[in-house]
C-alpha cells in the first residue's frame, strides 16, 4: 500500500474537537480546501473551542465535520522533514472559551497540491443524477497511482475534502508519535454516511483496515480499538 487517506480523528476523551474552523470564506473570501495560494496575506485567524481540564490539543487539530487542516509546529516540521513542501502555513490562535486560555502552538495549513486521479470506473461512487461531477459519497476508492509521480501529500481533485499522503508521510508522522491523524489505505477507502450526524470521534471515512475498527453504519459503535 503506497497511498493513504489522511483523516483527522478524535481518539481519546481528552482530545479537543473544535466546532468550527475560522470563518475564512465569510470574512476573507478564501478557501483552505481549494488548493490555491492566497494573493493577500491573512490576519491571525482564531479558532475557538470549549474544554474543561484535562484536555489535549492534538498535533493535527480535530475540527468537527471539517477537513481544513490545523497543524502544530511539531507536525509542520515533521512534514517538511519528510519532503512535503506544498503547504502554506498561516498564523492562528486557539482560544478555550471555558477559561480564556490562548494557545499559539498551531497554524492553519493551506495544502496547495491538487491531483485529479480518481479512477471512476473501478471506484464505487454515489453521484448526483443531475450533476455527474458532483460526488455525494465514495463507497470504494480507487486511484490512478501512475498519475501521482513522486507526490507526497495532496487533495483529491475530484473530491477536494479528501487528503491523500504517500506511505513515506504516514511513516514519518507515526514515527514522531504525533496525534490526530489516522491513515486509511486509499485503495478500498470509503466515506462514512453518518459523519454529518452526531459523531463524537469525527469519523469521516473508514476501511476494512481502519485502526479503530471499520465503521459503516450510523448505529455502529466505536471500533474495538477505540478509546471511548
Amino acid at each position: 500500500m503506497t497511498y493513504f487517506v489522511w483523516e483527522t480523528r478524535r481518539r481519546a476523551e481528552t482530545d479537543v474537537m473544535a466546532p468550527h474552523f475560522a470563518p475564512t470564506m465569510k470574512d476573507h473570501k478564501v478557501s483552505f480546501i481549494a488548493g490555491r495560494r492566497f494573493v493577500q496575506p491573512l490576519p491571525e485567524l482564531e479558532i475557538r473551542f470549549r474544554a474543561e481540564r484535562p484536555y489535549t490539543l492534538t498535533d493535527d487539530l480535530v475540527i468537527q465535520k471539517r477537513r481544513c487542516l490545523v497543524h502544530s509546529d511539531r507536525l509542520a516540521d515533521t512534514l517538511r522533514r519528510a519532503g512535503v513542501d506544498g503547504i502554506d502555513y498561516h498564523a492562528c490562535r486557539l482560544v478555550n472559551e471555558a477559561d480564556g486560555t490562548v494557545f499559539q502552538t498551531h497554524k492553519a495549513a493551506n495544502l496547495l497540491d491538487v491531483i485529479h486521479c480518481l479512477d471512476r470506473e473501478r471506484s464505487e461512487l454515489e453521484i448526483d443524477d443531475e450533476e455527474p461531477n458532483e460526488i455525494w459519497y465514495i463507497h470504494r476508492l480507487q486511484l490512478f497511482e501512475d498519475r501521482l509521480g513522486d507526490s507526497l501529500m495532496f487533495r483529491l481533485g475530484e473530491r477536494l475534502n479528501t487528503v491523500i499522503v504517500h506511505a513515506r508521510v504516514k511513516e514519518a508522522v507515526e514515527r514522531a508519535g504525533l496525534t490526530g491523524p489516522v491513515f486509511l489505505p486509499a485503495e478500498g477507502y470509503r466515506e462514512y454516511p453518518g459523519f454529518a450526524f452526531d459523531n463524537p470521534r469525527n469519523v469521516i471515512g473508514t476501511h476494512d483496515l481502519d485502526p479503530d475498527g471499520a465503521i459503516d453504519r450510523l448505529d455502529d459503535g466505536p471500533g474495538p480499538d477505540a478509546t471511548e
